[in-house]
């Protein structure tokens, strides 16, 4: 029996997010190994030879990108599909999907990021969560000397990220042109597009059913930011495909549960 897909992930990441969907949409039971941000590289290097999450070990393979991976999901198990059947929809389908990973994701995953860097006890809780106290007090106190690495990675600097909080209201307009009269982005049923565009759009929107909650009590800025683009009809629309196609996650913490589940029986 092959051992179920493994994702290597950061668990408040946008990009992780997206992969943690896709297999949970398909309805395919997966462990989940969490990593640190910061604390990742030499991980990530010896898994795939790069330094960025995902990483997905499936069959023996490894492969990472959040958009490499949901397309080997939908090629090794295409129902219920991601990807539109009508050749148009495909296509426009992958170019939101690329819009929203390649434009979008960065300016969000550096707003959010601008909202935690300068508070070291905030950062620490948000990024070892899930991890003991032992966890969160190392990285508290390692984080002022790696904090100048966070920025350069992320290019979070003033300039940018005022440049970000301004690019944010047309990203929002460009989620909200592209809404069908079906209330998706494609055609008429859930897609990798819908998808990548809420899993994107939860880096400031943080709904309810994302698959890790932050921490408690959020940074003000984060709330701030949140709110001020609450009213815009993209946020209502976030926070609606989450709450429609989300679903339950698949995720497996030991072996029992998972033949239990390849054997058709309920695994609660």
């Amino acid at each position: 029996m092959p051992s179920p897909p493994l994702v290597v992930q950061f668990r408040i990441s946008h990009y992780n997010e997206k992969v943690r969907w896709a297999l949970d949409h398909k309805r395919w039971p997966h462990r989940r190994r969490a990593l640190v941000p910061g604390w990742h590289f030499l991980t990530a290097r010896r898994l795939s030879g790069q330094t960025k999450l995902p990483i997905l070990e499936l069959d023996g393979r490894v492969v990472s990108d959040s958009t490499a991976i949901i397309a080997e999901l939908e090629r090794l198990r295409p129902e219920p599909p991601l990807y539109p059947a009508d050749p148009a929809d495909r296509a426009r389908a992958l170019a939101i999907e690329d819009y929203f990973d390649e434009v979008v994701a960065p300016e969000v995953r550096r707003l959010f990021w601008s909202c935690y860097l300068d508070r070291t006890l905030a950062c620490a809780r948000m990024t070892t969560a899930g991890r003991g106290a032992l966890s969160r007090l190392a990285f508290a106190t390692s984080f002022p000397i790696v904090r100048p690495l966070f920025r350069r990675n992320m290019g979070i600097d003033t300039e940018r990220v005022a440049n970000a909080r301004a690019r944010l209201p047309g990203f929002f307009d460009r989620l909200e042109s592209e809404l069908q009269p079906s209330g998706f982005l494609v055609g008429d049923r859930f897609s990798i597009a819908d998808l990548t565009a809420a899993a994107v759009m939860s880096g400031i929107i943080r709904p309810p059913q994302f698959s890790y909650p932050l921490p408690e009590p959020w940074p003000q800025e984060l709330v701030d930011l949140r709110g001020s683009v609450s009213h815009r009809a993209g946020f209502q629309w976030v926070l609606g495909i989450y709450q429609r196609h989300r679903g339950a996650s698949c995720e497996i913490t030991d072996d029992a549960r998972y033949l239990d589940d390849h054997h058709g029986r309920a695994t609660g």
